[in-house]
């Protein structure tokens, strides 16, 4: 990672990895060709197929909350030490250090000897600064000193995976609601669609489909059936 990162910073100024960027061509890579965009992409795409690396995706939005408005109301001046759980910020990173716990330690007991526990749990800035850490409530067997560090991405090339996987998976369904179907892929379509299937990602589904299947039609069909299978409205409330 280290030397794919040295690289892109000398061949294009760029002293980290942000995919959004990359895909749309601003900051550093305005004047970037998209071949070459596409080039560090499809990189980066090989890098996280060929090491496979653990994925747990979560979204928590005001929809969320609109599926369990007991919870929401329950959370009202809530508190769990510093963190606030009625900031969909806070409760949603708790939420995901849970979720990553159980996977870390199911991982664990399938292969007891592939990594040593706990683990330290690095966060891109944004609830807290750079360079703060913050005692968590729970997860000790999991995360390393139960707490949770911030960390720049740029002094972090680990946070830049992360970065990459949550890009591909947002942007793979942006690309997939707003297609018509049609008999083939388009370059960016498809550049998108297979760094989306190399993802390893733990608690999404995998789903075979063609290009003259895939649309905003099957895409919307599958999450209606997501969501009755979790015992949700097929459509969140206020969709109709």
């Amino acid at each position: 990672m280290s030397i794919f990162l040295a690289g892109v910073l000398r061949d294009y100024g760029a002293n980290e990895l942000h995919f959004t960027d990359i895909w749309s061509g601003v900051g550093p890579w305005k004047s970037v060709d998209v071949e070459d965009r596409a080039r560090v992409i499809g990189i980066m795409t090989d890098l996280m197929g060929a090491y496979s690396f653990p994925i747990v995706h979560q979204t928590v939005s005001e929809d969320t909350f609109a599926d369990h408005r007991d919870l929401r109301e329950s959370l009202a001046g809530a508190r769990a030490g510093d963190w606030k759980l009625d900031r969909i910020d806070q409760f949603g990173l708790l939420a995901l250090c849970s979720n990553v716990s159980r996977h870390v330690l199911d991982l664990k007991a399938k292969g007891p000897a592939d990594f040593d526990l706990p683990l330290p749990l690095f966060v891109d800035e944004g609830v807290l600064p750079a360079g703060r850490e913050r005692p968590l409530p729970n997860w000790g067997t999991a995360i390393k000193g139960q707490r949770a560090c911030f960390r720049s991405s740029s002094d972090l090339a680990g946070l830049q995976l992360a970065d990459f996987a949550a890009f591909v998976i947002t942007r793979s369904q942006w690309e997939v609601v707003k297609r018509k179907q049609r008999p083939a892929f388009t370059k960016a379509e498809a550049a998108i669609l297979r760094a989306a299937s190399v993802l390893n990602v733990l608690n999404l589904s995998i789903r075979s489909t063609t290009s003259r299947e895939l649309g905003r039609a099957t895409y919307e069909g599958w999450m209606q059936e997501d969501r009755e299978a979790k015992g949700l409205t097929r459509r969140p409330s206020g969709c109709g």
